[in-house]
């Protein structure tokens, strides 16, 4: 009997093809289900994942079922809900989308799976009438979140893998295929060695350079966490003892949370049990683990092209192969079943965007020793004539190399908590030049924990002024509720300066053709007055002065002596760790204030 389909189909654009794996897909296929994985006999680098398809059928699905293998570093492109045709996906069911707070430690969560279930006949992990599977007693495992609700979170262990251990899908191959320890196990391949020697309360990466920067967290800590890297050795592992060369089954494996503690996750998936507990097709983004700053570096950074001191022309780059990125409409052959040939072309294919909720992981970046040799440009590949994730190997083959990965989007908690986050990063990132930062209000004085208080205005109660900037004072108009002033305070080698943010009220914006929730826009107000009765007194007139110009700040610049004054804007920068951290530079720079690293 057909499968109602109660969930629209928007449009999507993935640029790769599948020809192998896909075969007779000449209808529309729905990606239903992971199935576990194989191991790959044609090109070991890079297992197979087992994947579930239906036929769609209007606004049904069929209840046939059909099977087939993908490479494991493409299951960011064949998520469950896509819609593929003629090995190409142009459409995707579009569930719904929630945010969840789970907890990561051990009494959290566990392990389910409707085989497990049924053995124990107990509670299975939904209701299967929900979203049929083929077999009553599948073996794929889940996990299980607790939800405060007293509901539960239910996550396919597989999606759990290829979206949240890391960014790329060269990571996930690499845990996948090696061993965690040995010569060119998957150690070695995501570490490159340190140029420097470890240091106590320091967590210092080098990224091997197939791996991505958004890799970096989960890398850290499976390098200084035990408790992460047993999660990371548990996926090979348990694929190395569940292997049987005469078997025809696929390998289940359980992957379980690498960090402990409270986490945020935004899933896409299906309510139930009266919209307490939701089953999770998808993860849109999660929460970083809190920790201590991570010191990144990558392998061959320090490679560029210039002019060496002495004039010389100086190009490192020697013999590596420039990388494009695939835009849509363009589409690429992806293959699992050959490795990619030395010295061809090289891809980029973006999975969806990864959203870090809440504050991310503050990291910094590193330079590597400066290089001296001057032999060998970059250069462009060999044409391929189709595109493969796993190790390079050989020749003549036509197969290029492929780099699957999702980009890491922060998200914005609002320009004031932006900025707060901002600041405090900065903090982190200069510990020799920043002593402090706080935040203040006439109430509580200077504090530097918790969430910023903010200054509320005073109403303007002048029959005179225009009604439009008398209501400006109001962050909502109809309860009289007032706009509040954020000022955050930073001493910077003994210098104490004040930025200053003003409450925005929220409203809809046009991002990628769609009306999203926003804020009003503003810019900063940055001042540097040294001793602090001055401050005060100069504060609270600029509170009185900031009404009268509707927040329009550039207006206020000139207005003040005895002391430096400027506005800034949010501006973004494309290496900023967390959001505003541009802005906060910026900040800095108009009171000529320019923050390097010693190291």
């Amino acid at each position: 009997m057909p499968i109602s389909l109660n969930y629209p189909v928007k449009p999507t654009a993935k640029t790769i093809r599948l020809k192998q794996s896909l075969k007779s897909n000449d209808t529309e296929w729905i990606t239903w289900w992971y199935c576990g994985i194989y191991k790959n006999s044609r090109d070991e680098s890079q297992p197979h994942a087992y994947v579930c398809f239906r036929e769609l059928l209007g606004n049904n699905v069929s209840d046939h079922t059909i099977f087939r293998r993908v490479p494991i570093t493409a299951l960011g492109q064949v998520t469950i809900g896509s819609i593929w045709k003629d090995s190409v996906c142009k459409s995707a069911v579009d569930y719904d989308t929630h945010d969840f707070e789970v907890n990561f430690t051990t009494e959290g969560w566990r392990f389910t799976s409707f085989e497990q279930t049924f053995k124990n006949q107990t509670e299975t992990p939904y209701p299967l009438h929900l979203y049929p599977l083929q077999f009553k007693t599948d073996k794929n495992w889940l996990i299980e979140f607790r939800l405060a609700s007293g509901g539960r979170l239910v996550v396919p262990c597989l999606e759990f893998f290829s979206r949240c251990y890391g960014r790329s899908q060269e990571l996930n191959r690499i845990l996948a295929t090696y061993p965690w320890l040995g010569a060119y196990g998957a150690q070695e391949r995501l570490y490159a060695p340190l140029d420097e020697p470890e240091e106590p309360n320091k967590w210092k990466v080098k990224l091997r350079a197939q791996l991505r920067n958004g890799d970096i967290t989960f890398l850290a800590h499976a390098k200084y966490d035990p408790y992460t890297e047993k999660a990371a050795k548990s996926i090979y592992s348990q694929l190395d003892v569940n292997f049987k060369p005469e078997s025809t089954s696929p390998m289940f494996i359980e992957v379980p949370p690498w960090f402990q503690g409270p986490a945020e996750i935004r899933v896409k998936g299906i309510w139930f049990d009266n919209k307490r507990s939701f089953l999770a097709l998808g993860i849109v983004g999660c929460s970083d683990p809190d920790g201590i700053l991570i010191e990144r570096e990558r392998e061959n950074t320090n490679k560029r092209d210039g002019v060496d001191s002495d004039g010389t022309q100086c190009e490192a780059w020697t013999g590596s192969i420039k990388s494009k990125l695939v835009h849509p409409p363009d589409i690429i052959d992806l293959t699992g079943d050959a490795e990619p040939d030395h010295g061809t072309a090289s891809v980029e294919v973006l999975d969806n965007d990864f959203v870090v909720l809440g504050i991310p992981r503050f990291i910094v970046d590193r330079c590597g020793k400066r290089v001296t040799d001057r032999n060998g440009a970059r250069k462009e590949g060999e044409v391929a004539s189709a595109y493969s994730s796993g190790e390079r190997h050989g020749s003549d083959k036509g197969i290029g190399y492929s780099s699957i990965h999702a980009q890491p989007v922060m998200e914005s908690q609002g320009t004031l908590m932006d900025m707060w986050n901002a600041v405090q990063y900065t903090k982190e990132k200069y510990p020799d030049k920043i002593q402090s930062v706080d935040w203040y209000t006439f109430q509580d004085g200077y504090k530097a924990v918790g969430i910023p208080g903010l200054i509320g205005l005073e109403p303007i109660d002048e029959p005179d002024i225009p009604k439009q900037t008398r209501n400006w004072v109001f962050y909502d108009v109809a309860t009289k509720a007032v706009r509040g002033v954020m000022v955050i305070h930073i001493v910077i080698e003994g210098i104490p300066v004040h930025i200053i943010e003003i409450q925005r009220r929220p409203r809809k914006k046009k991002e990628n053709d769609k009306e999203v929730e926003g804020e009003e826009s503003y810019k900063g107000f940055v001042t540097i007055i040294k001793d602090s009765d001055h401050f005060l007194r100069w504060l609270k007139r600029f509170l009185s002065d900031v009404r009268y110009v509707r927040g329009i700040v550039d207006n206020l610049t000139t207005r003040y002596e005895s002391g430096k004054f400027d506005a800034f804007a949010h501006s973004q920068a494309g290496g900023d760790q967390v959001r505003n951290e541009a802005a906060v530079l910026n900040a800095l720079k108009k009171m000529d204030i320019i923050l390097k690293r010693s190291d």
